[in-house]
C-alpha cells in the first residue's frame, strides 16, 4: 500500500522531526502530542545521544543520528524541519525529493529564490510543503479578520505591530551566515500578520535597523505602503535587554470607523482578549472587550497539515502567501543593508537573475563557441549577448553542445538602435531566438535609447519598441523586459507611456564611474540596475589603491571590484576569454568588504569610463 493510501485509510500520519531545536521541544512536538491523527514516529539529530533523549522524553518510536537516515525510512510520511534558517532549503528539498510531506519552520528560506525552488520541488514530487506560522491557525486571527471583514471598524487604513524579545546574547540567531537577526526571526511574524490583514499589493517599503559588527540586525523599524493607500509599520528585534527573557508584543488596527488594540502575544494560547472601539456618528467611542479561547497553535497547525496530507484540505499557509511574505522580508533586508551578498536577484514578477553573468561582448572573437562552453563549464548560468555582438549563433551552438538544459540558463539579448520600432523589434527578437536556438529569452533589452546625438525621434521609436516588448512579455516569450544605457531623462517619459514598467536597466557601473544619480533614480522607481564593464575596461585591475584593499581580503582586484558592486545590490556581467579569470570572476562570495573600504571605493575619482554616453552615441 502506498504511503498516501495508508494515510488515507488510517486517518493518521507518521511524523519525523529533523532536528532537536528549542522550538521543537517546547512548541511543535508538544503540539504533535495533542494533535489528532499525528503519530510521533521518528526523531533525528546530529547527535544520536540527543535524539535518544528526545525519543525517551516525547515517546518517539525511533531515533536516528543524521537526517538522511530519517529520510531513508519508508515509514516516515511527513517531516517537520526546525533547523537553522540557512539549512532549510537544502533539507526541505531533500525531504521533498524523498516524497515526504514537509512542515518547515518559519522563515522557510533565506530568500525568495530558495523558497520558490522549495515549492517547485514539492510540486514535482506531488507532496505538500507548508511554512510553520503556527499562530496564523489561531481563532484569534480568524476573529480579527471577521471583525475587519464585517466593516465594523470601517476601511482599515493603518496597522501597527511589534514583536520584541531579549536574552539572545549567545545564539545562532545572532549569526548572519545562519540567517540570524531580528527581522528574520521575529520580524517575519509582523510581516505575516500585516499581509494576513492587508491583501493589497505592496507599493513601497522603508526601513532602518541597528546592525552589529557582523551585519546582523538587532532591532528594526519598518514602514510599508500598499497600493490601496493602507499603511503598516512594525518594530522587531531580539536585544530588548539582557537581564531576562522579557518580550513585548502589540497590535493596533485603525479603521475609518474604529480601531482594535491588542497586547496578545504572537502564538498566545488560552483566553486571549483584545479591545474593539467603534466611533458613532456623534463622535463618541464605544469600547468592548473581545475574548477568544485558543488551544495550542502548534496542535492546530499539525492537525491542519494532517488533513491536507490525507486529502481533505489545502494548506492554510499557501505558497502564494509564503512567497509574498518572503518578498517583503527580502525588501526590508535590502533596505537596512543586511542583504549585502546576493547570489541571485528576484524581480517582483518572480524572475530570478544570477548575481554574476557572463558578458560575451568581444569574448568570442578568438575562441568562438568554445569560449561560451568554457564559461558554462566554469559554472556561469547567465549568458549576456546582443544582436550587435554578432555571436548569438555561437552562443546557441555552445548551449546545445553543453548538454545543459535550456531552462537552467538565463539568456539575455538586446535589440540594436537601428531596429527600434514595433515591427523591427519583433523581427529582431525572432532573429535572435533563431540564432540562439531557443523559443524564448529570459531577458530582452533595448540596447541604446538613441541612434545618434541628433535623433529627435528617438522616443517615438523607443515607445513603439516598448509596445513590442510588452507584447512579447505578455505572450510568455520573454520573462524580463528592460533597458540598457537609459538614463533617468530617457526613462521618465517611457514610464508615462508604458503599460508594463521596465524591470532592469543595464548601465556602465564600476568603482570610478558609479553614476550615483542614475542609481538613486532606478532604486526609487523599483528598476534593478545591472553593471556592464564592472571592471572599468580592465583599467582598475592594476590600480594601486584597489590592489591595496584587495590584499586585505586576500582576493584579486577583479573579485574585489565585483564584490563591491554585489554588496551594493547590483548584478554584474564581467567578460573574459580566460577560463582561469572566468572562475575568479565567479568567486566573490567568500568575503565581505568593510564599510570603510566600501566608502573608499565609492569615492574613487573617475577612472575606467568607456567614454560612451547614451546621448552622444
Amino acid at each position: 500500500m502506498s504511503e498516501e493510501k495508508r494515510a488515507l485509510s488510517s486517518g493518521t500520519v507518521k511524523w519525523g522531526v529533523m532536528g532537536t531545536a528549542g522550538i521543537a521541544s517546547w512548541g511543535t512536538i508538544p503540539g504533535m502530542q495533542k494533535a489528532k491523527g499525528c503519530e510521533l514516529y521518528a526523531i533525528a539529530g546530529r547527535s544520536l545521544e540527543k535524539a535518544q533523549a528526545y525519543k525517551e522524553r516525547f515517546g518517539f518510536e525511533k531515533a536516528y543520528q543524521g537526517y538522511d537516515a530519517l529520510l531513508n525510512d519508508p515509514e516516515v510520511e511527513a517531516v517537520y524541519i526546525p533547523l537553522p534558517n540557512d539549512l532549510h532549503c537544502e533539507w526541505v528539498i531533500k525531504a521533498l525529493n524523498a516524497h515526504k510531506h514537509v512542515l518547515c519552520e518559519k522563515p522557510a528560506a533565506m530568500n525568495e529564490g530558495e523558497l520558490r525552488r522549495m515549492f517547485a520541488a514539492a510540486r514535482e514530487n506531488g507532496v505538500i510543503l507548508m511554512e510553520a506560522f503556527a499562530y496564523l491557525h489561531s481563532p484569534y486571527i480568524s476573529r480579527l479578520k471577521e471583525i475587519i471583514s464585517s466593516g465594523e471598524i470601517g476601511k482599515v487604513d493603518y496597522i501597527d505591530t511589534a514583536f520584541l524579545t531579549q536574552d539572545y546574547s549567545d545564539d545562532i540567531r545572532l549569526h548572519k551566515e545562519q540567517g540570524g537577526g531580528g527581522i528574520y526571526d521575529v520580524g517575519c511574524y509582523c510581516t505575516s500578520m500585516i499581509l494576513t490583514l492587508i491583501e493589497s499589493p505592496v507599493k513601497y517599503i522603508k526601513a532602518d535597523a541597528e546592525l552589529d559588527s557582523t551585519g546582523v540586525d538587532h532591532m528594526a523599524s519598518v514602514l510599508i505602503g500598499f497600493e490601496d493607500g493602507t499603511r503598516a509599520s512594525f518594530n522587531a528585534g531580539m536585544i530588548l535587554g539582557t537581564d531576562s527573557s522579557d518580550r513585548y508584543d502589540r497590535l493596533f488596527i485603525h479603521g475609518s470607523c474604529g480601531y482594535i488594540r491588542s497586547d496578545a502575544e504572537y502564538n498566545g494560547e488560552g483566553e486571549i482578549t483584545f479591545e474593539v472601539t467603534v466611533k458613532g456618528e456623534d463622535g463618541e467611542r464605544v469600547t468592548r472587550t473581545e475574548r477568544v479561547i485558543a488551544a495550542s497553535n502548534y496542535s492546530m497547525e499539525m492537525e491542519q497539515m494532517n488533513r491536507c496530507i490525507i486529502g481533505n484540505e489545502v494548506p492554510h499557509i499557501t505558497e502564494e502567501f509564503s512567497v509574498r511574505n518572503m518578498r517583503v522580508l527580502d525588501s526590508i533586508l535590502d533596505a537596512v543593508g543586511y542583504n549585502d551578498s546576493k547570489k541571485e536577484f528576484i524581480l517582483p514578477n518572480g524572475a530570478v537573475i544570477p548575481a554574476v553573468g557572463y558578458g560575451s561582448y568581444l569574448s568570442t572573437e578568438k575562441g568562438g563557441v568554445q569560449t561560451i562552453i568554457d564559461a558554462l563549464d566554469c559554472g556561469y548560468r547567465y549568458i549576456d549577448t546582443a544582436s550587435f555582438y554578432g555571436n548569438e549563433e555561437q552562443i546557441g551552438e555552445a548551449i546545445e553542445r553543453s548538454g545543459i538544459r535550456r531552462e537552467e540558463i538565463f539568456l539575455c539579448s538586446k535589440v540594436w538602435f537601428t531596429d527600434l520600432g514595433r515591427e523591427k523589434t519583433l523581427r529582431s527578437f525572432e532573429e535572435s531566438c533563431r540564432k540562439l536556438k531557443t523559443e524564448y529569452l529570459d531577458m530582452y533589452l533595448i540596447h541604446w535609447p538613441k541612434s545618434d546625438a541628433d535623433d529627435e525621434e528617438w522616443f517615438e521609436k523607443v515607445r513603439q519598441s516598448w509596445e513590442a516588448m510588452e507584447e512579447l512579455y505578455e505572450q510568455g516569450r520573454v520573462k524580463v523586459i528592460g533597458l540598457s544605457n537609459f538614463l533617468p531623462h530617457h526613462i521618465r517619459p517611457l514610464l508615462e507611456a508604458a503599460r508594463i514598467r521596465p524591470m532592469v536597466d543595464q548601465l556602465e557601473l564600476h568603482a570610478g564611474y558609479m553614476q550615483e544619480y542614475a542609481l538613486s533614480y532606478l532604486r526609487k522607481e523599483g528598476i534593478l540596475p545591472q553593471a556592464w564593464s564592472p571592471l572599468g575596461r580592465a583599467k582598475l585591475l592594476n590600480d594601486e589603491a584597489v590592489s591595496g584593499i584587495a590584499a586585505k581580503y586576500g582576493c584579486t582586484n577583479a573579485a574585489l571590484l565585483l564584490r563591491y558592486l554585489n554588496q551594493r545590490g547590483i548584478p554584474v556581467i564581467p567578460k573574459s576569454a580566460s577560463k582561469e579569470r572566468m572562475k575568479e570572476n565567479l568567486d566573490i562570495f567568500g568575503f565581505r568588504i568593510s564599510e570603510d573600504d566600501m566608502s573608499y571605493l565609492s569615492c574613487l575619482p573617475e577612472k575606467g569610463w568607456s567614454g560612451e554616453h547614451p546621448d552622444k552615441v
